[in-house]
């Protein structure tokens, strides 16, 4: 998606492990970014430029990310920019951590973040991730919580079986056009 002058891009990546720490299945994809992500993204965005002056400017409320979830699921379809959740969402679990690259002139300026999924109750067969800012503080995984920032949908599925873990990878890189 381009707004003016800058272009937010977004891949995700999932990697099943297996017990003894390699790797089973991988698969690597551009995701669509979600109106309502690229909303939350704007409001942090001018949160963080104002926090200091906040009170002085009559804003109140502040604007964050957080929590910040990763899902996965097993639905079917085309991901679309109007997405607000996925199409049939198995797990989600919270930011296990995050790192940002600074730009140089070739390069865009990159924010990645991680989400571990313990080995799963029963086999999925993984065809879809998202990731979701805002949802639930409780430490609760509640499906319909949040605003989606990104959809991605992919074949072939991935298996998880009950022996193994998962870990979603996001990738949102921003550039100048």
């Amino acid at each position: 998606m381009v707004v003016g002058n800058l272009s937010l891009h977004g891949r995700l990546s999932l990697t099943v492990v297996k017990p003894d720490g390699s790797v089973r299945e991988r698969r690597e994809g551009d995701n669509v970014m979600c109106t309502g992500g690229l909303s939350v993204i704007a409001g942090a965005l001018v949160w963080s430029g104002i926090q200091d002056q906040a009170a002085n400017q009559g804003v109140t409320e502040p604007t964050y990310l957080t929590p910040l979830w990763g899902a996965v699921g097993s639905g079917a379809g085309t991901p679309a920019a109007s997405d607000t959740l996925l199409f049939n969402e198995l797990d989600r679990q919270i930011v296990g951590a995050g790192a940002s690259s600074p730009a140089t002139p070739s390069i865009a300026a990159a924010v990645t973040w991680l989400f571990y999924f313990p080995s799963p109750a029963t086999t999925w067969t993984v065809t879809e991730a998202g990731v979701f800012a805002n949802g639930t503080s409780d430490g609760s995984s509640t499906a319909t919580s949040g605003t989606m920032m990104d959809h991605w949908a992919f074949s072939p599925s991935v298996s998880v079986p009950t022996t193994d873990t998962l870990i979603l990878q996001a990738t949102f890189s921003v550039s100048g056009v």
